[in-house]
């Protein structure tokens, strides 16, 4: 847990200074909900859990933040007025066109990364993927 905790935080922090070199006011762990965002807006958060497979409480807590920078918007969906839906502003798409800029950088940075560690980003999905099919309270019950 501690070492793909590392990872994490090791990639953020990294990703943080790549994404201020270059202009970029996301914050890293909101990138790919930004994508998503784009893609599927405007979106309820529903929608977004689950298209993320996150927690709504997740999603939930970074949207003042994103709000706050003024790269989404929300406005109340006219076909339920209780469901508020999300969708990019101006500046998010512009934002999210400067990620899209770097992305092939990104793609040969960790490309380099896993050539010197090893395939890195498929243990830890085939972890989690096998956590899944059997959490480790059924593997601990033997």
């Amino acid at each position: 847990g501690r070492l793909s905790e590392q990872l994490s935080e090791l990639i953020e922090q990294q990703s943080a200074e790549v994404f201020q070199r270059a202009g970029i006011v996301i914050p890293v762990k909101s990138s790919s909900l930004m994508a998503a965002i784009a893609t599927l807006g405007p979106v309820s958060i529903a929608d977004l859990v689950r298209a993320l497979d996150r927690s709504h409480q997740l999603i939930q807590q970074k949207m003042p933040k994103l709000l706050m920078l003024g790269l989404v918007s929300r406005r109340p969906n006219p076909d339920d007025q209780r469901v508020m839906l999300i969708e990019l502003t101006d500046k998010g798409r512009e934002q999210l066109a400067l990620l899209d800029a770097i992305d092939d950088q990104f793609d040969r940075a960790y490309a380099e990364m896993e050539a010197d560690a090893g395939p890195v980003f498929d243990t830890i999905g085939r972890a989690i993927k096998s956590l899944k099919a059997r959490p480790l309270s059924e593997r601990m019950a033997g």
